[in-house]
């Protein structure tokens, strides 16, 4: 050991003072990494017990983890905790039997610790903090947003429907960065909302997020602004079927993009309704009939003659004028009959109710390009050359695709429908750029493909050049031929061939070294090129 450490200060004594401080630069770096390995693979890996919790159910779990004197680690800025990875599962279990995570707010858990003795507004008022705990925990399982408060507004019941005040909800929404509802989702939670309370309309819930905007309510533009947007979505619609409908015929006869459609169409959105009652004259049933019939029969002559009394007292009787002639009657058989009939006829009618579609087309209009055809050039020089002339159509085939086109789109000239058609020559000089490009110079676009391999290959380079250029002139340099070093290389141990050459030189022969030496000072500067040569190797 002593021998040893000799070499060594030996060794160190030799060195200038930028390598001592290199090499002690060197061993503190090794030292200091040995060091830092152990520690890591000492410390047990932690694993998320919880994610995105709330600061108070994190705060109910760290108390638990310090009672049970489990490690633990908070990161994500409270909102998940990392035990040992051999503590997760066991933890998860025991955690879920204490009721952790509770989650947004309270739940019907509630009532399990229920106190005997509960005045009965205590117990609606928890059943209320049960239902928005439940309702916010609900909400929350959806992806955009983070947490949510829910308030509820339970009235009173009374005995008169006409007293009663309707039920309301009031939602609070804090929304994950950089994420956002749509409709359908906003009206998903209030309906939701709604459903879960008895007497709870979805005009009596309000919907805000956590900025304030104002999601769902009484006075919002929601369901204008769906409306709006269903009929942008059903108009889009129809325009792309008709586009399509035209489009994938005149391919197939031209040829895969040899045609260009648009279809533009304007719908009418506005609902009507129309009731008509027509009457039907010659439809004619007799409603109501009133027949009055009076007869009489008997003998005796019946008054005839001038009214009065004389007309009303029989010949003969007493008081009467003998002077005056009798009024002679009808002494057979007395007959009066009466009759008075009344007849009230219905006259038939039809009364009809239509409402008329949601969506009629007012007017369509389809603009069309066809390319022509293509033959090649004249010119013996452009032939050569690859290039093509351009033929366009003639009427008789733009008229055929015209009419092709208002059958497609079901053409009606009452609502001012148009149909243009033109023949444009396409664009063909870039797509024969694009297919020389694809051909001849595509291989960049195959490359590509082998990006990660050049990733590999870019970071050994880098390894690679950091050794060469860097690693190894520090050992070169470190490693230098010193004045010193014949010194320190008589004081290591003397290996079998050394002590054979010594013991041939106490013979009288002359070491290698010698002989080395003698033949360097002989050859002068051939001996210096070689070793030029082997300090380079």
């Amino acid at each position: 050991m002593d021998k040893a450490f000799g070499q060594f200060r030996a060794a160190l004594g030799a060195m200038s003072l930028k390598k001592k401080i290199s090499l002690l630069l060197v061993f503190g770096l090794m030292a200091a990494g040995f060091f830092y390995l152990i520690s890591w693979s000492g410390r047990p890996d932690y694993q998320s017990l919880f994610v995105n919790l709330s600061a108070e159910d994190a705060g109910l779990i760290v108390d638990r983890l310090k009672g049970q004197k489990i490690p633990y680690r908070i990161t994500a800025d409270g909102s998940c905790i990392q035990v040992p990875e051999a503590k997760v599962h066991e933890m998860r279990m025991t955690l879920a039997s204490e009721g952790l995570p509770q989650g947004a707010g309270i739940g019907f858990e509630v009532f399990d610790n229920a106190k005997l003795g509960m005045t009965e507004f205590m117990q609606n008022v928890n059943y209320q903090r049960a239902l928005q705990g439940e309702l916010s925990r609900t909400i929350n399982q959806i992806d955009e947003i983070e947490s949510s408060r829910i308030h509820l507004v339970m009235p009173e019941q009374t005995l008169f429907v006409e007293e009663e005040r309707p039920a309301s909800a009031s939602v609070v929404l804090k929304l994950r960065p950089g994420r956002r509802l749509n409709q359908n989702q906003i009206q998903g939670i209030v309906h939701l909302v709604s459903s879960s309370l008895s007497g709870l309309e979805t005009e009596y819930v309000t919907v805000v997020d956590n900025r304030g905007k104002l999601l769902a309510g009484r006075n919002d533009s929601s369901s204008v602004n769906a409306l709006s947007s269903d009929q942008f979505m059903y108009q889009r619609r129809m325009e792309t079927t008709l586009e399509n409908r035209v489009k994938t015929m005149l391919e197939e006869v031209l040829g895969p993009s040899k045609a260009i459609v648009r279809v533009s169409c304007d719908l009418d959105f506005m609902r009507h309704e129309q009731t008509e009652e027509m009457y039907l004259p010659q439809n004619q049933v007799i409603r109501s009939e009133q027949i009055f019939n009076e007869t009489t029969s008997g003998k005796g002559s019946l008054p005839m003659g001038v009214p009065g009394v004389s007309a009303n007292i029989e010949p003969g009787s007493i008081g009467t004028d003998l002077n005056r002639p009798a009024v002679s009657g009808n002494r057979g058989t007395a007959v009066f009959q009466k009759q008075d009939q009344t007849k009230n006829y219905e006259i038939g009618k039809v009364v009809s109710r239509k409402v008329m579609p949601y969506a009629t087309v007012k007017r369509v209009s389809a603009a069309v390009i066809v390319d022509g055809t293509y033959a090649p050039a004249a010119s013996p020089k452009k032939k050569k050359a690859g290039q093509k002339q351009y033929i366009a159509r003639n009427a008789e085939e733009m008229q055929q695709f015209e009419r092709i086109v208002k059958s497609a789109i079901n053409f009606n000239p009452d609502r001012g429908d148009a149909v243009e058609i033109q023949n444009i020559p396409f664009e063909t000089a870039k797509l024969d750029d694009d297919i020389e490009t694809v051909s001849t110079g595509g291989w960049a676009a195959g490359l590509k493909r082998f990006k990660f391999l050049f990733d590999f290959v870019l970071v050994g380079l880098f390894i690679i050049m950091s050794f060469l250029f860097l690693v190894r002139p520090l050992i070169k340099w470190l490693t230098a031929e010193n004045p010193l070093n014949g010194e320190i290389i008589r004081q290591l141990p003397k290996t079998v061939g050394e002590l054979e050459q010594e013991y041939q030189g106490a013979g009288g022969q002359i070491s290698y070294m010698d002989q080395a030496r003698q033949k360097i000072a002989a050859e002068g500067q051939n001996s210096i090129g070689v070793m030029k040569e082997w300090i380079k190797q």
